[in-house]
């Protein structure tokens, strides 16, 4: 079977990380090649370019021709031409796939509403990764979930009017496939995400910085969605509270809108904590998965909260290296975590339960802990890329059978 995956951002070396769409590609894409499939990857890239990963062709085109790149949001209507555009290019560049060697399935992320032009020759399937209106209404300041429901923006209603055109649909979360039977009538699979942390040997700490004394640890995309600014506004608090410890955030720093200015998340954090700057430490985006993993392993807590989710890779990695989360409830993680049983879930935007929550692990004898840590790795142990590769080749074969 030939497979085509479309994706926005995709590893251009071993061990790189990407975030959630694309490292997800890459673990199922190296897997089903392993499976004796041919795989090919289409993403984005300023210059086209074609080269093999693991027994993968990955074609990079540019697929945004006359838009600038900028970390600002765009306007709904230049989002909209930006999506269109997006989608044609993509699907030519299936097209041109296809004529050199015939494609079976294309499987693709929502996001941009790729499935617009798709080819109706060959089977199509969709992975929703995230809910347009949900995802831009968390990334304000201020986050109402029922009013981002409400909403509709042209740049928003296309990805759903995408969506309606897959043959399938997949959805990580049973909370997704919910929104997606929302807004669409229709109905997904749940496959949860594959999660990969055992192909990086002995994850010893080399950060001399956080050698020496314990460490809480964040590590996510730098936006309002996962909960920064309350994150921001605490951390002083915990700082204060355990003289020993520092706290790590780790993540590709960018703007957010502050206070009616545009500043750096970092520049945020540094705002809000002013007694303990020299305990806390911003370490940027970190693409080496080895040394992330490593920093991951050996912190006290990882503290992820988030306002909505679709079980996300931070989450999961951070439970099958068999480590201690707090995150949120009613934003997908409930799929993962159990409260006190194999993590700890608050409230959406709680910092004081949050708090709590921390102060609770924070006191739990070390019997106790691990209980809870053995736990978090036995729920996502069977998150493999095999078991994954089984669930998708009964829905491929599904949709296949319909052409």
């Amino acid at each position: 079977m030939h497979i085509v995956f479309l994706v926005n951002i995709f590893p251009a070396k071993d061990g790189q990380s990407t975030g959630g769409s694309g490292n997800y590609v890459a673990n199922i894409a190296e897997e089903f090649a392993r499976n004796g499939h041919r795989v090919s990857v289409v993403t984005e890239a300023k210059e086209h370019v074609h080269f093999k990963w693991h027994g993968v062709d990955v074609y990079k085109i540019n697929a945004t021709r006359g838009f600038k790149n900028s970390l600002r949001p765009m306007g709904a209507f230049a989002k909209f031409l930006k999506n269109i555009e997006r989608s044609y290019f993509y699907n030519l560049a299936v097209w041109k796939i296809h004529r050199r060697r015939r494609v079976d399935i294309v499987q693709s992320v929502n996001t941009y509403g790729l499935a617009l032009f798709r080819l109706k020759s060959i089977p199509y399937i969709v992975r929703v990764s995230d809910h347009p209106p949900l995802w831009s209404g968390a990334n304000k300041e201020k986050y109402d979930f029922e009013a981002c429901l409400k909403t509709k923006r042209i740049d928003e209603e296309i990805q759903f009017t995408a969506l309606k055109r897959a043959d399938a649909i997949i959805a990580p979360s049973s909370l997704m496939n919910k929104l997606v039977k929302y807004k669409t009538g229709r109905t997904a699979y749940t496959v949860e995400s594959p999660v990969c942390v055992d192909n990086y040997g002995t994850l010893n700490l080399q950060e001399k910085e956080l050698t020496a004394d314990g460490y809480w640890v964040t590590y996510s995309a730098m936006i309002y969605r996962k909960s920064l600014l309350m994150l921001s506004e605490l951390i002083d608090t915990l700082l204060d509270e355990y003289p020993n410890m520092k706290y790590v955030v780790i993540g590709r720093d960018r703007e957010v809108y502050y206070k009616q200015n545009f500043i750096m998340a970092s520049e945020m954090f540094n705002k809000n904590i002013i007694k303990n700057k020299n305990r806390f430490i911003f370490m940027g985006e970190i693409s080496d998965r080895k040394r992330l993993f490593s920093i991951i392993k050996n912190a006290r807590i990882c503290i992820l909260p988030t306002r909505m989710d679709n079980l996300p890779n931070t989450v999961l990695e951070a439970m099958a290296l068999g480590k201690i989360v707090i995150s949120s409830d009613k934003t997908s993680v409930e799929q993962l975590i159990t409260d006190g049983y194999n993590g700890f879930l608050t409230k959406i935007d709680h910092g004081g339960e949050l708090h709590e929550k921390i102060q609770y692990v924070m006191r739990m004898p070390e019997e106790e802990r691990k209980v809870i840590e053995e736990r978090a790795q036995e729920r996502v142990k069977g998150l493999t890329p095999s078991n994954i590769y089984g669930q998708l080749m009964e829905i491929y074969q599904k949709a296949k059978c319909r052409y």
